[in-house]
């Protein structure tokens, strides 16, 4: 088990794949590591792809850089948080929402930058109730 999992999906019109982009994430370190999962029902959109290989990331430092980094690579279209070997669960919330938690005490906040914050909820029930709470336009 890994304590974050990342999963991007790709734009197929990019010259660039999975593996390309996440080993610079794995590469001399010991806190990210590239793992495979089973292939994926394709993509409504037939301009997205959703590689088998994702990221395993220990510590909140770490996947809040690579998050971050992710977020706005060419090739990246959008990121899954969830992932199957997670035993933490990071939703990235725009701070205004941030009150719209019911029981704060529950979550582990970490700040991305001056508008967006990572809650990680510690199991998928607080992660889903986390997306109850929050308005879909106020997420990440």
């Amino acid at each position: 088990m890994a304590e974050f999992n990342l999963h991007a999906r790709l734009d197929r019109t990019e010259e660039t794949d999975a593996t390309a982009i996440y080993e610079e994430y794995t590469e001399g370190s010991d806190a990210v590591t590239m793992a495979e999962t089973e292939a994926t029902d394709p993509d409504d959109d037939p301009d997205v792809l959703t590689p088998t290989e994702y990221l395993e990331v220990e510590g909140i430092e770490t996947f809040a850089e690579i998050y971050t980094d992710l977020v706005d690579h060419p090739a990246v279209v959008g990121l899954s948080l969830r992932g199957p070997t997670a035993d933490r669960y990071p939703l990235p919330v725009q701070h205004h929402a941030l009150q719209q938690i019911g029981d704060p005490t529950l979550y582990e906040f970490h700040a991305l930058d001056g508008q967006v914050t990572l809650v990680i909820a510690e199991s998928e029930l607080e992660l889903n109730e986390l997306h109850q709470n929050i308005p879909d336009p106020a997420l990440g």
